[in-house]
This record gives C-alpha cells, sequence and structure tokens, in this order.
C-alpha cells in the first residue's frame, strides 16, 4: 500500500506539473497576441492622428481663404 500510494502520489504530482506548465505557456502566448495587438493599434492611431492633422491643415487654410475674400467683400461695399 506504501508503494502503490507513492507511485499515484508521483503520478498526481507529475500531472500537476504538466498543468501548471501548460497554463503558463498559455498565459505567455497570450501575452504575446496582446502585445502585437497593442503595437497594431498604436500604429493605427499614429496614422489617424497624422491624417487628421492633415485635415486640420487643410480647413485652416479654407478658412483664411475664406477671411480673406470676406474682408475683400467687406472693403468694397465700403467704397
Amino acid at each position: 500500500m506504501s508503494k502503490s500510494l507513492s507511485v499515484s502520489h508521483l503520478f498526481a504530482t507529475l500531472a500537476i506539473a504538466v498543468g501548471f506548465f501548460t497554463y503558463v505557456a498559455g498565459i505567455e502566448q497570450e501575452t504575446v497576441v496582446n502585445k502585437m495587438e497593442i503595437k497594431s493599434i498604436s500604429q493605427r492611431m499614429d496614422r489617424t492622428n497624422a491624417r487628421h492633422s492633415e485635415q486640420f491643415s487643410e480647413i485652416k487654410d479654407m478658412l483664411k481663404s475664406l477671411s480673406v475674400k470676406i474682408d475683400n467683400l467687406a472693403s468694397r461695399r465700403e467704397r
């Protein structure tokens, strides 16, 4: 009985160790996937910010042009 108890204890310990390493390996894989997703999202945000900045500059230029045109119209009316 003592020998069968120690063999079963050995198998149980081995099963727990295998389960633990499998669990840790799964966490490591999830961490790598999450890092890749974060990097992808960060790159998309950078591209979006650059696009918005460019669009904002275009809008500012259009507003300046409209302001000049309005000033010209106002100066014509004053004459």
